[in-house]
């Protein structure tokens, strides 16, 4: 959980299974009735929201909430053209408002103090390093800000124009009680000005949203000539996601509707209009906590006994991966990835 980054020397992305599509390549082959209901899938709500392709691969059934008991069990099929993974059948609205209850994890202190230092730390290292990408006076947007931590500890460290976006309203007002501006809604309503941002921040948000090309591209117009974008979202190439599948800890059903591979992502970002795209790996353990904390609870058949998603002993499972984390890192199949994305300059 700490934020030590580490990049390949030389290179902008990961070669081991970067662009997704390997990974897909290496899964058996679907039978033969798992393959017809996944040619069946048309709707439009359920193709891929990279590239608007319907077929794929199944890559495992039956997954589930296991957090916060949100209801429906689903799927992640994997696009065979540009390498997503996306969660079918898509979640309705009434789903996905009971998947973020008011004790979710983002919106909440954490109840163990060894995880809310780590969290702390992670945060201010986090927002120093934002702060080097954009210029005094400069503005930030957060989108998916949550409780606004993360632009409050941006704040002493420039005279930032500081804003963010926010989903849920509880969220939201939390944040504007610490004395940001923020939009409650999504990114889409939002009224802002076009190429008004120096730096657009999305941690661990591009995979929650339904249709990421429109998002990015809404993005890529709010940004000045030569802004920059920068998030982190799960590795679905990560050893992680292979060894625990439905029980990834980085998949978060049904809250997490696409996965990204770094090659798959580094795509969409140039498709919506990013000439500069870096990709990094950092050391990052909550989700092979998360992962082990699944696998324990495997025949559990809802979420009673957690305390906002997580077990007790989650704070012990987040000590034990830290090595782990750290060799994965370094092997650059780190379980997040975190992107970097520039306009050209006019």
């Amino acid at each position: 959980m700490t934020s030590v980054l580490i990049t390949p020397p030389g290179q902008s992305t990961a070669t081991d299974g970067g662009d997704g599509l390997d990974s897909l390549r290496s899964l058996p082959a679907v039978p033969p009735v798992q393959a017809a209901a996944t040619s069946a899938r048309k709707s439009a709500r359920d193709a891929c929201p990279g590239c608007g392709s319907d077929e794929g691969a199944l890559v495992a059934q039956g997954v589930r909430d296991h957090e916060y008991d949100a209801p429906g069990t689903y799927d992640w099929i994997g696009c065979g053209e540009c390498g997503l993974i996306r969660l079918f059948p898509q979640p309705s609205d009434a789903v996905l408002n009971a998947a973020y209850p008011p004790g979710y994890q983002a919106y909440r202190d954490h109840g163990s103090k060894l995880v809310g230092w780590y969290v702390a730390r992670r945060r201010l290292r986090r927002a120093a390093e934002l702060a080097r990408l954009v210029s005094d006076n400069g503005a930030v947007l957060d989108v998916g800000c949550g409780t606004g931590k993360l632009l409050s500890a941006m704040r002493p460290l420039g005279r930032f124009r500081l804003c963010g976006v926010e989903y849920r309203d509880e969220a939201a007002v939390n944040a504007r009680r610490s004395g940001l501006s923020v939009w409650t809604g999504e990114l889409e309503d939002a009224p802002l000005t076009p190429r008004s941002f120096d730096l657009v921040i999305m941690e661990h948000v591009i995979e929650h949203v339904r249709d990421p090309r429109a998002t990015l591209t809404r993005i890529a117009g709010l940004l000045k000539s030569g802004g920059v974008l920068v998030g982190e979202t799960p590795n679905l190439a990560s050893w992680e996601r292979r060894a625990f599948g439905k029980y990834w800890g980085g998949g978060h059903c049904p809250r997490h509707l696409t996965l990204f591979a770094p090659g798959a992502l580094e795509r969409l970002l140039r498709a919506c209009g990013f000439a500069e795209v870096r990709i990094a790996h950092p050391i990052y353990s909550a989700h092979l906590a998360l992962s082990l904390q699944n696998w324990f609870r495997r025949r559990e058949t809802t979420a009673a006994g957690l305390q906002g998603g997580r077990a007790w002993y989650y704070p012990l499972l987040c000590s034990a991966a830290m090595l782990p984390a750290l060799v994965a890192a370094r092997r650059h199949n780190s379980s997040v990835i975190r992107f970097e994305a520039r306009l050209s300059r006019d």
